[in-house]
């Protein structure tokens, strides 16, 4: 579900902990097609429904942007590390374009070298589906990554009838 049909969905929801979301790694993929710019796939844990995601793609493997719609509710974006992976925190900001609306997030990193957000609240995803593009810099480390968005509106509509099909 996306932004129309989020609103209240994820209200007092807590952050989920990365090891949770590195059992990730065992989960089977049943891809949807691609629309808007993002390949929509759906996630199977253990043959049970997990999640559907979008992914974009990056200049070589796992350095696309990820959308992740948990079957709990909870939504995501995944990005590449900084650098060398295993479970640390870094502090991201986030630009979203044309708009230039500013967010900050704590973000974590995996074992894969992968960067998990906390759970998004309708205030980033409102803005996100309206967005071309998304700048995200770790102060930190210097790094700076942008993602083209593709068409957002276009992704969540197919997000919304991954996750319809699916309850």
């Amino acid at each position: 579900m996306t932004r129309r049909a989020w609103r209240g969905a994820v209200a007092g929801v807590a952050m989920v902990g990365v090891s949770a979301m590195a059992g990730m790694a065992s989960a089977q993929t049943k891809t949807l097609g691609t629309f808007g710019g993002w390949e929509i796939s759906q996630l199977y844990d253990k043959g049970k429904f997990a999640r559907c995601v979008a992914d974009t793609t990056g200049p070589a493997q796992n350095e696309g942007l990820r959308m992740s719609f948990g079957n709990d509710g909870n939504r995501h974006f995944i990005l590449p590390g900084p650098g060398t992976p295993g479970g640390s925190k870094e502090q991201a900001v986030v630009i979203l374009q044309p708009s230039g609306k500013r967010f900050e997030f704590a973000m974590m990193q995996d074992r894969s070298n992968r960067m998990w957000s906390p759970v998004l609240e309708n205030g980033f995803t409102d803005v996100f589906f309206e967005s071309r593009r998304l700048e995200v810099s770790m102060p930190s480390h210097n790094v700076k990554r942008v993602f083209d968005l593709g068409d957002p509106d276009t992704m969540s509509a197919r997000i919304d009838g991954c996750m319809a099909s699916n309850h």
